[in-house]
């Protein structure tokens, strides 16, 4: 007979243990001043929660912080529950996730493959055509969640490569995976569209400095560093991949490709209201450039992005096309919203406004300690150190927990009077972090990618590593200039 009993893995059980005793320490350690006795509990919870859930898991430890948050004496359990999961931040994500599925489930996506794949300049030529795979990647996760489109275009993919007669330990297949994904993660730093990280970034910078970044001026720096990003990328692979494309010769496209019906109603009108939202999400940055703060972009941006995005899916919910809504609302936040995603979230977004509260002293200790050891030290070299760091952490760690952490650091350390721009150096924070390549644990696509059977993770790895040091440069050096010049 087998007697129950309260066992658990010792690796798990041992990270557990630190991670408290890491909470203790800081609890009973006097602090450093100007920060208070509130800053080093602040601290402590900060450092054991982001480890926590890098290691042991995603969603308890981001329950776990609110408790212990509300005993620092920062805020109350309320309050904590308030700023985090009552965020308008959440809600906003979870609209933009049913909007997508809704794009998805009308055929919409399925349709813009098969049109971008059958363009004539896309055959020219075997590298012509992979770049183009790539391009199409990008373009999907310029607006979708990065996670579905690396999916649906390994599936793609995949498709094509048995048409070849590629075999899984073929070079050619190898380098269109990567190429393919690096796309994908490069559109999912483009823009804030359906992508709960750049919104964490954002919801950290606002959380720290009682300021919002418009999805205009995300949008404005985002596009053309994925652009140019991408661009350097397929040169990168060029010159250096040597895959063999000889299977080509005979290959055609329009085999791989189901034939597409014309657009019903249904999927015309999804994807007018889908487009129509991100329009308004846009207008008032783009209105401002041209009237500068009028009344009626003043009356604009007082409704807000998440107005748009929930009379979108209530739009959605409520038009009927013969007796059935478009979209059945109750049903996709019952069986396919991935809540842990938004938990996790939530708690990354509130983390980085208890840090920066001034009970904590925490802004002015790095006024008054850090950035002394900064005199003398360029400002780009310090935002090259920022964005190497935040690109280097989130291609090996957690994606969301470097977000956290670096945009909470490069705002600090931008608002304790370096001369850095606090604006520029969040967006570049929050697209650095966004931008994984290397290791299966930075984020979902690349773990996918390194699992395909048509992937070579050597190539990965190489590859990769060629684009961590790129995006350095680009982004510090192109990038956060750019964007200083224009805020």
């Amino acid at each position: 007979m087998n007697t129950d009993k309260f066992c658990m893995e010792k690796t798990k059980l041992i990270q557990i243990i630190a991670c408290l005793a890491i909470v203790i320490l800081f609890w009973i350690v006097p602090p450093v001043e100007p920060m208070t006795t509130v800053g080093m509990k602040v601290i402590g919870v900060f450092i054991a929660t982001v480890l926590l859930l890098s290691l042991v898991d995603t969603v308890w430890p981001a329950m776990l912080a609110l408790v212990l948050l509300s005993r620092t004496g920062v805020t109350t359990l309320n309050t904590a529950i308030s700023g985090s999961f009552g965020s308008w931040i959440i809600y906003f994500v979870l609209m933009s996730f049913i909007m997508t599925y809704a794009l998805n489930e009308s055929g919409f996506t399925t349709r813009l493959v098969a049109k971008f794949m059958s363009l004539k300049f896309v055959s020219k030529s075997p590298w012509i055509f992979t770049f183009s795979l790539g391009a199409l990647g990008m373009l999907l996760g310029c607006f979708m969640d990065q996670v579905p489109a690396a999916s649906f275009m390994l599936s793609f993919c995949s498709k094509i490569y048995q048409e070849l007669g590629y075999d899984k330990k073929d070079s050619y297949p190898n380098i269109a995976n990567i190429v393919t994904i690096f796309g994908v993660n490069i559109g999912g730093a483009m823009t804030p569209i359906s992508h709960s990280l750049i919104i964490l970034g954002l919801g950290i910078y606002e959380g720290a400095t009682g300021k919002a970044i418009s999805l205009f001026t995300y949008l404005a720096y985002g596009v053309p560093t994925g652009i140019l990003l991408f661009i350097l990328m397929a040169i990168m692979i060029r010159l250096f991949a040597k895959p063999d494309m000889s299977k080509f010769k005979n290959f055609n496209i329009e085999n791989v490709i189901n034939k597409q019906n014309p657009m019903d109603l249904k999927e015309k009108t999804t994807v007018f209201i889908f487009f129509a939202t991100v329009v308004m999400w846009m207008l008032p940055g783009i209105m401002n450039m041209f009237v500068g703060s009028s009344s009626f972009v003043k009356a604009l941006n007082s409704y807000g992005i998440t107005f748009w995005a929930i009379l979108s899916v209530v739009l959605m919910s409520v038009i009927s096309i013969n007796e059935k809504p478009i979209i059945d609302v109750a049903d996709i936040v019952n069986k396919k919203i991935n809540w842990a995603i938004l938990i996790f979230i939530s708690i990354g977004v509130y983390l980085g406004s208890a840090v920066s509260d001034k009970a904590t002293g925490v802004t002015d200790f790095i006024g008054e300690k850090i950035v002394p050891l900064t005199s003398g030290v360029s400002p780009m070299i310090i935002v090259l150190i920022i964005t190497f760091i935040t690109l280097f952490l989130t291609n090996f760690a957690s994606n969301v927990t470097t977000i956290t952490v670096m945009t909470g650091v490069g705002v600090a350390l931008a608002l304790s009077g370096k001369s850095i721009d606090p604006v520029a150096i969040a967006l570049t924070t929050t697209l650095c972090g966004s931008c994984a390549f290397v290791c299966p644990s930075s984020f979902a696509t690349v773990a996918m990618l390194h699992g395909d059977d048509y992937s070579n993770r050597s190539k990965i790895f190489k590859y990769g590593i060629a684009m961590l040091i790129v995006t350095t440069l680009i982004v510090t050096f192109v990038s956060y200039n750019i964007s200083s010049m224009m805020l």
